[in-house]
């Protein structure tokens, strides 16, 4: 099976490195802020120390585009209690309500990684509803 690519997303900055990272069903733990599954962990723990150390001390802003958003600032950090990586609840309201993503509903996520922007490079996630095609 092919890796899925982003077919709904409009306008996210181009270049950079794009990486499948998983699909999964929302579940009610995800409404509360979205843990990242699949190769989410293997992806982020390769990024430059400096920016995986802010993740794993306090947390990273990160930007989340969707096929309704053009970007919305996500804070992201590592959730010792579930060993795996978790988008902040707040600012995940934001993207669950301007994208409509609902329990039950099937989505996937790419990385974005800008390596030559910034000191250590500007992280972003695209994410998607799976949709029946």
């Amino acid at each position: 099976m092919a890796t899925p690519q982003p077919n709904q997303i409009q306008h996210y900055p181009v270049g950079g490195g794009l990486k499948y990272l998983f699909t999964k069903t929302m579940t009610q733990d995800d409404m509360l802020g979205l843990a990242l599954v699949g190769d989410s962990k293997s992806f982020l723990t390769s990024l430059p120390k400096p920016m995986l150390d802010e993740i794993g001390i306090r947390w990273l802003e990160i930007e989340i585009y969707t096929p309704t958003s053009n970007k919305i600032w996500v804070t992201i950090y590592y959730d010792r209690a579930i060993k795996n990586f978790r988008l902040e609840k707040i600012a995940w309201v934001e993207v669950l309500v301007k994208s409509d993503f609902k329990v039950g509903d099937k989505i996937a996520c790419w990385s974005l990684y800008h390596a030559d922007l910034g000191p250590n490079g500007i992280l972003a996630l695209l994410i998607e509803k799976v949709t029946n095609q």
